[in-house]
This record gives structure tokens, sequence and C-alpha cells, in this order.
């Protein structure tokens, strides 16, 4: 029973930090509730205060003391200063690999079935179709290119190939052989 209490602290805490805008004002206790009680969990407000509390002491997150009710949002500055952690506060709120409308590259890739459960609660985009295969899933999303998709594409190892666009199989293909390479024995 502890280990799915913990399981369930820690997919509540994950999810009210991909709720956290990036900004002040930021979002009060209430409406992080009410947003953590659309996403299926039972949760008070005095539960969201306490895991927002506990989680300042590791992320950087701040209160708008201002006025009250109290906002809370990430910290300003400080993702610049720590390095990836811009990165990492996209991926936690779900933005870094989604394009913009009208814009992107269409990623098609064949997934494992680990991987496919944790995209079904984070999504690469809205338009991401999962196509479940004998080995696997197929992953068909509107993703943008840049670092942030080859980073998390090359931070899956093998739970993912990718199919499509062909020169960016061609270039995640290339950069995994080389450092395979590496790990041969003279």
């Amino acid at each position: 029973m502890p280990f799915a209490t913990t399981r369930a602290t820690l997919s509540r805490q994950w999810a009210l930090l991909r709720q956290l805008p990036g900004r002040s004002p930021g979002l009060t206790s209430s409406e992080l509730a009410c947003r953590l009680r659309d996403l299926g969990f039972t949760v008070s407000k005095r539960t969201v205060e306490r895991d927002l509390n506990d989680l300042s002491l590791i992320f950087p997150l701040e209160r708008n003391d201002k006025s009250i009710p109290y906002g809370w949002h990430w910290a300003a500055g400080v993702v610049n200063e720590l390095r990836g952690t811009t990165d990492l506060l996209a991926h936690l709120k779900g933005e870094a690999l989604q394009a913009p409308p009208g814009e992107g590259i269409e990623l098609v890739a064949r997934i494992s079935d680990p991987l496919a459960r944790q995209l079904r609660e984070a999504p690469l985009s809205s338009d991401m179709q999962l196509t479940a295969h004998d080995q696997g899933h197929r992953l068909r999303a509107t993703v943008s290119d840049g670092s942030s998709l080859r980073w998390w594409l090359l931070s899956r190892g093998d739970e993912l190939v990718v199919e499509q666009p062909a020169q960016l199989r061609e270039e995640i293909g290339k950069i995994l052989s080389n450092a395979a390479a590496q790990y041969q024995t003279p």
C-alpha cells in the first residue's frame, strides 16, 4: 500500500508542476486544485498548498505574496542560470516539443509499450496518435523541430526508432552508431 500511495503522490505532484505558469501572478491553490480535479485527482486546496510548499524546496517555484490569494508560478530568471532547466521546465509543462499551429514536422516512430504508456499521460502534441502493433506502438505527432526534439529522441535509447522524417532518422541513427562504436572493444 505505501508504494501505491507514493506513486499516487508523485503523479499528482508531477501533474501539479505541469500546471504552473511561467510568470507572475501565477495560479492560486484553489485554481490548481480545480485543474487537478479536472485531470482526475481527488485533491483539496490544502493538499495543493502542502505540495507546493514541499515542491518549492526542490524546484525553482515562487509564490506571489502581493495579494491574497497567493499565486504560484515558476521562478523568473532562474531557468537561464541553471543549465538544462529551461528544457526541463518546458518538458514538465508539456511545451518543449509542441509545435506552434501550422508549423513543425510530422514525427513517425516505433516506440515501446512502456513509452506509449508515458506518452498517453503526457502527449507530445495535441494531434498525437498511438497505434498498437505486435511489438510496441507507432507514434505519429506534429512536433517542433529543434534541439529539444533531438535531446528527447536520444534520451529514449532503444525505446524508440524514428521512421520519419527520413533526414531525422538518418541523423539520429548516425549519432547512435557513433556512440555505440565508442563502446566497442579495441
